[in-house]
């Protein structure tokens, strides 16, 4: 049973590949509604999501898990200024779709944070 809740590296790589697929696909239909931003905060917008699949792809990728766990911390404090503190939530960015996409955001981190420290095991030999 305990072997149920290990990863094999290709299951690892498989599910987080997956993970990062499909919310990059969900931050693609997000930004697909932001008609009303100027394209200053639109530019903005593609900015910080582009830092945070870069970050969510390094803790995937880094051997120094610690610096990475830190630029989370950092990345999460910048993301969430931009969108809770009024002098830097993008304007004419309904708050129904900020949440939405504030959401979409921590549910892939999240995700991403299962698959990454879930416990690995040895993949099966196959003779």
């Amino acid at each position: 049973m305990k072997t149920l809740f290990r990863y094999t590296p290709g299951e690892k790589a498989g599910s987080v590949d997956g993970l990062n697929l499909f919310f990059g696909a969900l931050l693609g239909a997000n930004l697909g509604t932001m008609q009303s931003l100027a394209l200053v905060d639109y530019g903005k917008i593609v900015v910080l999501l582009a830092g945070t699949v870069i970050v969510l792809r390094m803790v995937s990728t880094a051997e120094r898990r610690a610096k990475v766990l830190g630029l989370i911390v950092v990345y999460v404090a910048l993301v969430g200024a931009n969108f809770f503190l009024p002098q830097f939530k993008p304007k004419g960015l309904p708050d129904r779709d900020l949440y939405k996409l504030v959401a979409t955001l921590a549910i892939w981190l999240v995700f991403i944070l299962v698959a990454e420290f879930t416990p690995m095991r040895e993949s099966p030999r196959r003779d």
